[in-house]
């Protein structure tokens, strides 16, 4: 049970619900993404890229990374649709098979959403839904959240405000001001701040602090966010 962060800061910010990232934020899913990527290259006669440099690609959705996989592994700049959308589906078939081999949630995840259970709270993710569901089923955590919204749930994908749109849709149409979108990279971030909520960076995850500048707030463990944030239950009015 997480206890509420000793070390009060000057200001609390008040919410009404909270959005996720998944990978980077939520679970350390890494390995078990190099793995399908190197699975994907290697039955495309490529060189494997391995877990460090497999990290850096992550981000924009499955086929921007394997787009950007099949060029660092040296596939060459032009990749026709063809030859990329081949590679996905060997990426996903993979990716199926692997996805709970090693991806296990951050210290403290399960004990921070349980200390907002109050709060509606989504996932608001790049990763496919149906690969998200199964992670969030798996590692036991999909009862905390009344929706995934995955990068093929909508047209577009973060840095677009849509998904943080459609995840304060499913927490009851909160007003973004009183929500929060926290994450692991620039696009959570941006997308937060153009559907205008509260946007929060964690360090913890696959991109470097220097990368999230941007944010509202910044806390390399979850814990933090029980100092940081005052819970308003559903319903009050701020006075």
């Amino acid at each position: 049970m997480v206890e509420p962060s000793q070390a009060q800061p000057a200001h609390r910010y008040r919410v009404r619900a909270l959005l996720f990232d998944l990978d980077g934020t939520l679970v350390d899913s890494r390995r078990d993404l190099a793995t399908a990527l190197d699975l994907t290259l290697c039955d495309l006669g490529l060189p494997p890229l391995g877990v460090e440099v497999t990290t850096r690609l992550v981000g924009d959705g499955a086929r921007r990374l394997i787009e950007r996989g099949l060029t660092a592994a040296g596939a060459g700049p032009a990749l026709s649709d063809a030859f990329v959308s081949e590679a996905l589906e060997r990426f996903k078939t993979h990716y199926a098979r692997h996805l709970l081999a090693t991806t296990r949630a951050y210290p403290h995840v399960e004990a921070v959403l349980e200390y907002f259970a109050e709060l509606p709270k989504a996932v608001v993710t790049n990763k496919p839904a149906g690969f998200s569901e199964t992670i969030l089923q798996g590692l036991g955590l999909r009862t905390h959240f009344v929706a995934v919204i995955g990068g093929d749930t909508l047209p577009e994908r973060k840095p677009h405000p849509a998904p943080v749109q459609a995840g304060l849709a499913a927490c009851g149409g909160v007003n973004p001001a009183e929500a929060v979108m926290i994450g692991d990279s620039p696009n959570d971030i941006r997308a937060g701040r153009a559907a205008g909520t509260l946007t929060c960076g964690v360090t913890y995850g696959f991109r470097a602090s220097s990368e999230l500048t941007a944010a509202d707030i910044l806390v390399d463990d979850l814990t933090r966010l029980t100092g940081l944030l005052q819970p308003i239950a559903v319903g009050r009015t701020l006075p």
